[in-house]
């Protein structure tokens, strides 16, 4: 071989050994970061006694949701009950938004306070994170009626909220001795998602028969229909999509809103839960099963439990019949009802959500005080036999 070639093949070989040599020892991969945690409720009291819960994001993006809740009894406790982790709230704190509730400073039948106390809980925010870059507020019942007030409400120049949403908007009701109530002249984007039940108010308020002035209402409203019975009878879904239909409006204009199907009048917003798979465990005779609490209701009590109406229907519990529940080895006889008003006061009472589960609960009484019931516990729920007496208990 000649002097030239062996010299070229022998450096090559020494420069391929050295590189080799020299690369350094593949490192192993870092571990994957854990899932951020997300920050803990913050929680206090503003002026006049009213309690709040702000649940924030991981990264704020100057976006704000006000809950103003329903009538409460007086005699219920004062709380800001909030539940982040639900569909609607959860999407909007995961893409960065602020979720705040206040409890008002009483119970009862308010308004005027309430929108105090809202008022002063967003600004509690803006002097504790900043000031907001948009505030949407959100109201169930009672609280879609004082949502529709403060979209009544002139902006000005420095807008404290940018939109509402009035869920099942109570819009006759009153505070016993106050003057304040609607007056159609909407400032604000409002959306009231209202179930077929109770169209009549609200499609009175979006398209009135009397004529009033147009110049007092700046912002034609809009009405997206729920074609279920009931009163604030939604599903998240439902919520969900009022609220990014809102957002939607915000960004570029009402031409943005959904349109209602052709012949229609509303925009239908129904959204039917699917079927998921039994999360309960069935008795060996398949006449019963056990559940979980999912839920308890702070001010009323009612428990949400992970039944479906596929596992009663697997059990023989149809509706209109009684069956037993047995929890911390107490038994209780629960009707299978369509609402609270398929039972006499005190009476236990099951019915489907809009979300496709179980409430449990006891008409005009707690039924999570009552049976000492808290997220997590087991209720087992069986069919009576055809010769099991159904003897009636209210406690």
């Amino acid at each position: 071989m000649p002097r030239l070639l062996l010299a070229i093949l022998t450096l090559c070989v020494f420069s391929l050994v050295t590189v080799n040599a020299q690369s350094p020892t593949p490192r192993p991969k870092p571990p994957a970061k854990a899932p951020a945690t997300l920050p803990p409720l913050d929680t206090g009291e503003l002026e006049a006694g009213a309690k709040f819960a702000i649940a924030r994001p991981l990264n704020w993006n100057g976006s704000v949701l006000l809950i103003a809740h329903g009538l409460r009894a007086e005699n219920e406790p004062i709380v800001a009950d909030l539940f982040p982790d639900r569909l609607a709230h959860k999407t909007l704190r995961d893409e960065g938004w602020i979720i705040a509730k206040t409890s008002y400073r009483r119970n009862g039948p308010i308004i005027a306070d309430a929108i105090t106390d809202l008022e002063n809980l967003r600004a509690h925010i803006a002097n504790t994170y900043g000031e907001p870059k948009r505030v949407i507020v959100e109201g169930d019942s009672m609280g879609g009626l004082i949502a529709t007030i403060i979209a009544e409400q002139p902006p000005g120049d420095f807008p404290k909220y940018h939109g509402c949403i009035a869920v099942g908007a109570a819009l006759s009701a009153r505070e016993p001795n106050g003057t304040l109530g609607i007056n159609l002249g909407t400032q604000l984007p409002l959306i009231l998602l209202t179930n077929r039940s109770e169209l009549t108010g609200p499609k009175a308020y979006v398209t009135p028969l009397t004529p009033f002035p147009r110049e007092t209402r700046t912002v034609q409203p809009v009405l997206f229909r729920v074609s279920r019975d009931g009163h604030v009878n939604v599903n998240q879904h439902e919520r969900l999509t009022a609220l990014r239909a809102l957002n939607d409006w915000l960004d570029r204009g009402p031409s943005a809103l959904p349109k209602p199907a052709e012949g229609t009048e509303f925009f239908d917003a129904t959204h039917e839960p699917e079927p998921q798979p039994s999360l309960v465990t069935f008795d060996a005779d398949r006449r019963g099963f056990i559940t979980r609490v999912t839920e308890v209701t702070a001010v009323y009590g009612n428990v949400a439990i992970d039944a479906q109406p596929s596992d009663f229907a697997s059990t023989g519990i149809a509706r209109n019949a009684w069956f037993q529940i047995t929890a911390h080895d107490e038994n209780r006889r629960v009707m299978y009802g369509r609402d609270f008003s398929a039972v006499k006061r005190g009476e236990w009472i099951a019915f489907p959500n809009a979300d496709g589960f179980f409430w449990l609960a006891r008409n005009f009484e707690n039924a999570a005080k009552t049976a000492d019931l808290k997220v997590g516990d087991e209720i087992r729920i069986r069919a009576y036999d055809k010769d099991q007496a159904a003897a009636p208990t209210y406690e």
